[in-house]
């Protein structure tokens, strides 16, 4: 299937490891140019030459950006809409993980999860509505929709707070052609992720997990940026204002 991203411009907050270089790496391959930020400039950095490798004659902008900033996080934005020539994706995939029930817990959730999305979207709404085939992504989380047994966190309700964000996004701006989505993962392992580290650390709690998945394991960085990419592209056009549970059948509900 063609997905019709070849020449598209897209940014992804948060792409430097994890669900989010995934995702930036499977959109480069596709064709796109490529702007991503993280916090840590090493790290980003090397994900930007990681980029490059994957088409050589392709743009790609990498810089380090603290999403609890808003002045950094516009910033940002607005130097990669400059440098890529136009926005057409914009995959907000950054998280504080708010764990805890803290107020610093919750600050941090709120301004990276939710403010960071509110912020990115408002700076890239002119290049948006210029795009003619405009999507936003926001990464969520099942936590959004189901309790896991931890106790009272920022994680999960910040995380709801971005679906009904996107649908605000997607009734209010449908009629210039931006589209907006929220996919929500549910336990995802990759290499140096949380579910690896709890696998090496518990083994059988890791066990036990893979067990109550009905497909028998836990979903990969790679399957999660392959449902991105396709409710970003053109090709998923009819989805729009719409919540995506990927998480492999493990929260036995309906939505």
């Amino acid at each position: 299937m063609d997905l019709g991203l070849s020449g598209r411009k897209a940014m992804v907050l948060g792409g430097s490891r994890g669900i989010g270089w995934f995702t930036a790496a499977l959109l480069m391959s596709e064709g796109c140019d490529v702007a991503i930020c993280a916090r840590g400039a090493d790290g980003v950095a090397d994900a930007g030459r990681r980029l490059a490798a994957i088409r050589p004659n392709g743009n790609v902008v990498a810089e380090a950006a603290d999403l609890t900033n808003g002045d950094a996080t516009r910033d940002f934005v607005r130097n990669a809409v400059n440098r890529l020539g136009g926005l057409d994706i914009l995959v907000h995939n950054a998280s504080a993980f708010g764990a805890d029930n803290s107020e610093e817990s919750w600050r941090r959730s709120f301004e990276v999860d939710v403010m960071a999305g509110v912020r990115a979207v408002e700076e890239a709404l002119p290049a948006l509505k210029a795009s003619g085939a405009a999507s936003i992504v926001f990464v969520g989380s099942m936590a959004s929709k189901f309790h896991f047994g931890r106790p009272p966190g920022a994680y999960g309700p910040v995380k709801a707070a971005m679906r009904a964000y996107a649908n605000e996004i997607a009734q209010t701006y449908g009629k210039d052609g931006v589209r907006a989505n929220v996919i929500s993962p549910g336990a995802v392992w990759f290499p140096g992720g949380s579910w690896d580290q709890r696998k090496q650390e518990n083994p059988k709690f890791y066990a036990a997990v893979e067990k109550a998945i009905p497909l028998g394991r836990l979903g990969t960085g790679e399957e999660i940026a392959r449902i991105i990419v396709f409710t970003a592209s053109p090709a998923g056009l009819w989805l729009n204002a719409t919540h995506i549970a990927a998480d492999g059948g493990q929260v036995a509900a309906v939505d």
